[in-house]
């Protein structure tokens, strides 16, 4: 076990430092390099679609072949649509088929009902409306929840994706890591009870890619097999867009300007353009514009997420909607000890930030948490933070997390006062915090910040321990704004711009101030790239 007499003065450059734990939900990720270089070469500038000679003509062009992408050319190419897939990689998958396969799932489905869950869309719209926060689009919310149950029938009877039976139960439970049912959000915190019944509504799949592992590509390559197999569905890989063309007579977008190597080509999209190619968390530039708290942060993704398809809607007046949001991991306590669930036996603790106050209810969601540090860190107050904690709790920690623990960053000490000293933390502080928790802990209350009954322990017994928890990566969450239907907004009226959609991590949706839980994001490009395939092939041609 590593231990220090301060963590102080950590610098964004040392988030990655004591990731020892592994985080359900990200099991596998990509580190391509960034793809900024790329970014400031692109002129996303649109093309008048006036003297243009075409190379190629389709009802539907797909820009990025990810989950997103996937699921919109399945439903055009299913409709009857031609639709041409532009792919910047060699391969198809962008981050959903690197993440760690799990996806949200609400409303009824029947993975839940399997496993005796009661669900309906309504519960399920009242949490995401509560747990998302400021920001969030009450009307992407009501279609997220009611196209929920849709979406796992979709996946299931559909692409073929396979889920395990099973349960993955709360803590102090057994875990089941193998389940096909998990918790990875924050449904049962007590924030949210009096909206919302607690319910599971995480499902997780088998990697395709890594025998024995999890991670997305169970449902990333089910999907793409699916689209292959569409007769009049094409890919073209190595190809990136680059240009929106837009008819200034039609007032639409008509097709779009794709670079394939050193060739320049111009499709036109007789219906529609759907803009899938990612979000923008490896574009250093634009995370520093855009939500510069979490600048610095290991970026999570492919090099395809470099904010191509934001810009080229943007250079069209497209409208922006929640760029400073962005999903962030840490190195937190409940995924060494419950995986694939929020909260764990070290949720007894309690975090304090470098003053020795407690700011965060522990059994919140780790993403809460993360994200509640960077967007409120001033330096020398939530960076690090740190979980504290008694040897009782230690020892409820199963081996494994007891070997993970000797890794990472934790202080010990004989008693709170030599804590505090080791820590840095103001005078007396951090004595108090534990004085007051312990004095409500036995009464089974948190008045202060509502945690669950069953994380309520004082922290009596020694020795003591000071667990360092810091944001350690992050994707982002903002992009092109769009309506339920997956149109994109013109910044100017307001109005839909006519054949142009976006869906995934290009496009903004239900996630906004927090992140409801693991799989959120990769259900959002499912439900929203469906409803952009769906609405794309809808289009009257011209």
């Amino acid at each position: 076990m590593t231990t220090s007499n301060s963590s102080k003065g950590i610098s964004r450059k040392d988030f990655i430092k004591g990731a020892a734990f592994g985080i359900a939900g990200i099991a596998t990720i990509g580190l391509s390099g960034c793809s900024t270089d790329a970014a400031k070469t692109n002129s996303p500038a649109p093309t008048p679609a006036e003297g243009i000679a075409w190379d190629h003509e389709t009802d539907v062009v797909v820009v990025g072949l990810g989950g997103s992408g996937g699921a919109a050319a399945w439903e055009a190419g299913n409709a009857g649509s031609e639709v041409i897939i532009l792919e910047l990689a060699k391969t198809a998958g962008g981050s959903t088929n690197i993440c760690g396969g799990l996806v949200t799932i609400g409303g009824g489905n029947a993975l839940q009902k399997a496993a005796g869950f009661e669900d309906s869309p309504e519960n399920f719209y009242n949490y995401l409306t509560a747990a998302l926060g400021t920001g969030t689009d009450e009307e992407q919310c009501r279609t997220f929840a009611e196209q929920s149950p849709d979406m796992f029938t979709w996946l299931t009877e559909k692409i073929g994706v396979k889920f395990n039976p099973g349960v993955n139960p709360l803590w102090p439970e057994t875990p089941n890591p193998t389940a096909g049912l998990t918790c990875t959000g924050d449904e049962y915190h007590m924030d949210y009870a009096a909206v919302s019944k607690a319910v599971h509504r995480t499902g997780w799949v088998d990697s395709e890619a890594r025998p024995g592992g999890r991670d997305g590509s169970g449902f990333f390559q089910p999907l793409l097999r699916a689209v292959e197999a569409l007769p009049k569905v094409k890919i073209m890989y190595e190809t990136a867009g680059e240009q929106l063309i837009y008819d200034h007579d039609q007032k639409r977008v008509l097709g779009i300007k794709a670079k394939q190597g050193d060739k320049l080509l111009s499709i036109k999209a007789r219906k529609a353009v759907i803009l899938t190619a990612g979000g923008f968390a490896k574009n250093e530039d634009m995370v520093r514009t855009y939500c510069p708290a979490f600048s610095g942060v290991l970026a999570l993704g492919t090099a395809g997420d470099n904010g191509v398809g934001i810009k080229m809607g943007q250079a069209l007046g497209a409208a922006l909607q929640n760029m400073h949001m962005a999903f962030s991991t840490s190195t937190v306590y409940a995924y060494i000890t419950q995986e694939g669930c929020a909260g764990g036996p070290l949720s007894q603790g309690i975090i304090v930030n470098q003053f020795g106050s407690r700011f965060v209810a522990e059994d919140h969601y780790h993403s809460w948490i993360a994200e509640y540090m960077l967007q409120n860190h001033k330096p020398g107050k939530h960076l690090p933070s740190y979980l504290i904690f008694d040897a009782k709790m230690h020892d409820t920690l199963p081996d494994k997390s007891k070997e993970s623990l000797e890794k990472a960053k934790v202080i010990k000490a004989n008693n709170i006062e030599e804590l505090a000293k080791a820590l840095g933390t103001s005078e007396g502080v951090l004595e108090n915090t534990v004085q007051f928790y312990n004095f409500k802990a036995t009464e089974g209350k948190d008045p202060l910040l509502n945690k669950r009954s069953q994380f309520i322990k004082p922290i009596t017994t020694a020795p003591f321990y000071a667990l360092e928890i810091i944001p350690t990566s992050m994707f982002t969450a903002g992009g092109l704004r769009i309506n339920a239907k997956a149109q994109v907004l013109s910044a100017e009226t307001g109005a839909p711009i006519a054949g142009l959609y976006s869906a995934g991590r290009n496009a903004a949706n239900v996630i906004a101030q927090q992140y409801g839980g693991s799989g959120t994001s990769v259900a959002t490009c499912f439900v929203f790239g469906r409803i952009a395939g769906q609405n794309a092939a809808a289009e009257t041609a011209v």
